[in-house]
């Protein structure tokens, strides 16, 4: 159980989302039509009960698919680094992972405390650093996705960009848009290959081409179906994209074409701090208050799991996840480790 402590620190990572300043008293209007509505902080904290309507919830009425147990929890907690016949084999420990994304036997790991990029080989167990990001990054990295290809994006949260590496860390391409992406905190790719961003400071989605030509916004900020208030996290999945946010709705699904479909079940959900989606469309998302990650079936509750602790399957500061076919990676980051969770249907 989370002392006052804890709570309290936990609810710090997340503080400042949504501010509506950029570099001081600088304001900046949107460029793309992003339907922003002027509401002030008192407002904003007020949103999640008075100002929310569950009158306007939609659930899709269908049949569930069967909820997951998890047979069997495996953990990176580092890795080998090193030639062994130069130098000995020595290990590297995870410090304070933050992101993590698979292709492959890679597992690639954003770790805030050595300020690097890593690529964990899941078959030697070996560990190596791809990108140093204090060249890299304004400040952190809040998300990462890797490509088929080996190549993978990050956010500059701070720079107001997303970055293209390739697989060995040399830019390829920055995707920036002064007037519409300020703070991005999570990002995706649809399925023809669009790249999808949220931003945290005006509360939209935006859809970039592959040439960085950003194509549309969606969303904004508001209580009403399709707005938010605080995006924390993001994820693609069959229905569109997966908003989560701090305020207000926590979870709400948009389509590719940016139209309100539904939101989750709001009582089930405190703090979204990670989503992933699979193919049949069960969203695992993590909730920062109570270290659980919440399994629904298209906006229904049907399991939960974890809670908190250091031992197997349970966690501390959940603050990203992948999902690679029947593996689940998360990120537990004040154990300094990813588990990994062999999901099987129950």
């Amino acid at each position: 159980m989370q002392t006052d402590s804890q709570t309290a620190e936990l609810l710090e990572l997340f503080e400042g989302f949504g501010e509506e300043s950029v570099g001081g008293d600088a304001e900046v209007e949107p460029e793309v039509g992003v339907g922003i509505t002027d509401i002030s902080v008192l407002e904003e904290l007020g949103a999640g009960s008075d100002a929310f309507d569950d009158s306007e919830l939609k659930i899709p009425e269908v049949n569930f698919v069967s909820p997951v147990h998890v047979a069997a929890w495996d953990v990176i907690q580092g890795g080998h680094v090193g030639a062994a016949i130069i130098s000995g084999r020595q290990i590297h420990q995870l410090t304070r992972p933050v992101a993590v994304a698979t292709r492959g036997e890679y597992v690639y790991i954003v770790d805030e405390g050595v300020d690097a990029v890593l690529r964990f080989d899941l078959a030697s167990r070996r560990l190596e650093q791809v990108l140093d990001l204090r060249a890299a990054v304004t400040g952190a990295a809040a998300d990462i996705y890797v490509n088929p290809d080996f190549s993978f994006y990050l956010t500059d949260t701070d720079g107001s960009r997303v970055l293209l590496y390739d697989r060995h860390g040399r830019m390829i391409q920055e995707f920036k848009n002064y007037f519409n992406m300020v703070k991005p905190v999570a990002l995706g790719l649809l399925e023809g290959g669009d790249l999808v961003v949220a931003d945290a400071h005006y509360d939209h989605v935006l859809r970039f081409n592959s040439a960085g030509t950003l194509l549309a916004t969606y969303g904004g900020r508001g209580t009403e179906s399709g707005k938010f208030l605080n995006i924390t996290v993001m994820a693609t999945g069959p229905d569109g994209m997966y908003v989560g946010t701090r305020v207000g709705r926590h979870v709400q699904v948009i389509g590719a074409d940016g139209m309100y479909r539904y939101s989750f079940e709001e009582a089930a959900l405190a703090f979204p701090s990670a989503i992933v989606v699979d193919d049949m469309n069960r969203s695992y998302v993590a909730d920062y208050m109570d270290n659980t990650i919440k399994v629904f079936d298209r906006g229904r509750l049907v399991t939960t799991l974890g809670g908190h602790g250091a031992g197997p399957g349970r966690f501390m500061r959940v603050t990203d996840m992948w999902l690679d076919g029947e593996f689940l990676y998360v990120v537990d980051s004040l154990n300094a480790r990813i588990q990994i969770g062999h999901l099987l249907p129950e």
